[in-house]
């Protein structure tokens, strides 16, 4: 530490840089003894727990009536869809929730980038995402609704009367931000 209150160090941003796809580096000297871990752990847990973001919250496949079916003519069974569907990147631009569909037929591969969004400005990040794998002669709908909130939301803390009929609650991850 310094002499004085006065002589305190504070930080100031020196450079920030772009190492990655979504990765970014700051640096911000000079410091005191210890700060660093101090400002880099409130830093890390605002980013983590604090920013809004979106996810898809419940899903609706035709004839499906619950997690555990499987669909003739698609390699994946409902529950792994599912857990496809949680690891889907996106953000809406400008609504706070959104229904979008997936319609295809196959022989092919559902990915995040098949998403119609019917007029909603959305912004897929992981387009190349496999969702399903739909085989020769199946055909695959679903129904998509995507919410805006923050941090981790459980499929049972929501409101069972927003849900539609047919549809399937799935916890959402609406952090935009995966690792620091």
């Amino acid at each position: 530490m310094q002499g004085s209150a006065r002589d305190f160090l504070k930080p100031k941003l020196v450079d920030s840089s772009k190492t990655g796809t979504n990765e970014y580096r700051l640096i911000l000297e000079p410091m005191e003894r210890g700060f660093g871990h101090t400002l880099g752990n409130a830093l890390r847990r605002t980013l983590l727990s604090s920013m809004v973001g979106s996810a898809v919250t419940e899903v609706a496949i035709d004839g499906v009536m619950h997690e555990f079916s499987t669909i003739d003519g698609v390699q994946e069974d409902v529950l792994d869809i599912l857990l496809n569907l949680k690891e889907v990147s996106v953000a809406l631009n400008t609504a706070d929730t959104a229904e979008v569909v997936i319609d295809k037929k196959g022989p092919c591969e559902i990915t995040v980038a098949d998403i119609e969004a019917n007029g909603t400005d959305i912004t897929a990040f992981n387009a190349d995402k496999v969702i399903a794998t739909v085989n020769a002669g199946g055909h695959m709908r679903l129904t998509l609704k995507i919410g805006t909130g923050i941090g981790y939301d459980t499929a049972v803390a929501r409101d069972d009367e927003a849900s539609t009929i047919g549809g399937m609650q799935l916890d959402a991850s609406f952090s935009p931000i995966k690792r620091v």
